[in-house]
C-alpha cells in the first residue's frame, strides 16, 4: 500500500512538471516582444527629392521638399536653417545663399527609424539671358512684298502705310537695290513690331548716308527720326502678330494706325534725331533703351525736315537720306 501511494506521488510530481513547462512556454509565447526579437519585414526607407523656387524677388530662397520614404507612418524634418517640421512634405525659406544639412527622419509603428541627408548649396540663380529680338528684313533687301505683290522692295516687312509712305529701294554702301532711300521732299518711313522681354535694356544701331541737296538749294535740312513706340500704344483691341517672312506683313491696318498715336509723348520710349553730318558716308548711330512692361514694342524711322503737310503732315527735307541696315541688340 505504501510502494503504491509513492508511485502515485512521483505521478503526480512528474505531471506538475509537465505543466509548468508547458505553461511557460505559452507565458514567453505571449510575452512582449523585444527589440528585433522579431525582425521587421517592411522596416521604413527614409528618402525626400527637392526643388528651388522659381520667380522675382526672393523665390529663389524657397525649398520645397517631396516626401519619397516608404513604409514609414511619421515624420520629422530638419532643414539645416533652425526649422523643422513633422508633415509629410516639407517647405522653408532660406535666409540666403549658404551650405545647408537637410534630414529627413521616418519611423513606422513598430518604432524602428530610417533617416536621409542631403546638403543644399544654396546659390541665387544667374538672370537669364535676354533674347536678340527677330527683326524680318533687317538689312533692306529688295524683297517680294504684302502677302506676294508683283512688286519688290527694300521695304518689305516695314511698310505701315497708315502713318507714311513707304521707302524705295536704292543702291548703297557698295551694292545694288541693297538700301532703303527716305526720297527727298516725301513722307518715307519704316515700320516694324517686334517682341522684346518685359524691363529689359535694348540696343537700336542704324547705318544711314545722307545725300547732297537735291535742288542745291540750301539750307541742308534732312533729318531722320528715330522712334520705339510702346506696344500699349497699339490701336484699341489689336494683337500683334509676329510674322515670318517679309511677304506676310500687311500694309495697313495693323499697330499703330495714326500719325497722331506716334506723336503721343506717352506712347514713345525712345525718340532721337540723326542730322545731316554734311557728308555722304555710311556711319552708325547707336542708341539705348528700356522697353518697360511691354512684351512688344514697334520701331518707326521717318524723315523729317521739310515743309509739313499732306496726308500726313510731315515730309523730308531737300536730301534724300539711306538706311542701309537696322540692328537691334539685348543688353545683357
Amino acid at each position: 500500500m505504501k510502494k503504491q501511494l509513492k508511485n502515485s506521488f512521483w505521478v503526480i510530481v512528474a505531471m506538475a512538471t509537465m505543466t509548468l513547462i508547458n505553461s511557460c512556454d505559452d507565458f514567453e509565447q505571449f510575452e512582449p516582444i523585444g527589440e528585433n526579437s522579431i525582425e521587421d519585414a517592411t522596416p521604413p526607407n527614409a528618402f525626400f527629392s527637392y526643388s528651388q523656387g522659381q520667380g522675382v524677388g526672393d523665390a529663389w530662397k524657397g525649398y520645397t521638399f517631396a516626401n519619397a520614404s516608404t513604409s514609414a507612418t511619421t515624420y520629422a524634418w530638419d532643414f539645416g536653417n533652425g526649422e523643422t517640421s513633422t508633415d509629410v512634405d516639407g517647405a522653408t525659406v532660406y535666409s540666403g545663399e549658404g551650405t545647408y544639412t537637410v534630414s529627413l527622419t521616418a519611423s513606422d509603428d513598430l518604432g524602428v527609424v530610417s533617416t536621409y541627408s542631403e546638403t543644399l548649396e544654396v546659390v541665387e540663380p544667374e538672370e537669364p539671358l535676354v533674347a536678340n529680338p527677330t527683326l524680318i528684313n533687317p538689312d533692306f533687301d529688295k524683297l517680294p512684298k504684302n502677302n506676294g505683290n508683283s512688286s519688290d522692295c527694300a521695304c518689305s516687312g516695314w511698310d505701315n502705310d497708315d502713318i507714311g509712305e513707304q521707302g524705295e529701294s536704292s543702291s548703297g554702301n557698295g551694292g545694288s537695290d541693297n538700301v532703303l532711300k527716305f526720297d527727298n521732299n516725301e513722307p518715307d518711313h519704316i515700320y516694324q513690331e517686334f517682341e522684346v522681354t518685359p524691363n529689359a535694356e535694348y540696343s537700336i544701331a542704324i547705318v544711314t548716308s545722307f545725300k547732297g541737296l537735291e535742288n542745291n538749294t540750301p539750307p541742308m535740312d534732312s533729318m531722320l527720326e528715330v522712334r520705339v513706340l510702346s506696344g500699349a500704344g497699339y490701336v484699341s483691341g489689336y494683337t500683334p502678330i509676329y510674322y515670318a517672312t517679309a511677304t506676310e506683313y500687311p500694309s495697313s491696318g495693323y499697330g499703330y494706325t495714326t500719325v497722331a498715336q506716334v506723336e503721343d509723348t506717352t506712347n514713345n520710349i525712345l525718340t532721337e534725331t540723326i542730322v545731316n553730318p554734311g557728308n555722304d558716308n555710311y556711319n552708325t548711330t547707336t542708341y539705348t533703351f528700356n522697353v518697360g512692361a511691354n512684351n512688344s514694342v514697334a520701331l518707326f524711322v521717318r524723315g523729317m525736315g521739310g515743309a509739313a503737310g499732306g496726308e500726313y503732315g510731315y515730309n523730308s527735307g531737300d536730301e534724300e537720306i539711306r538706311a542701309d541696315s537696322v540692328t537691334i541688340t539685348a543688353l545683357n
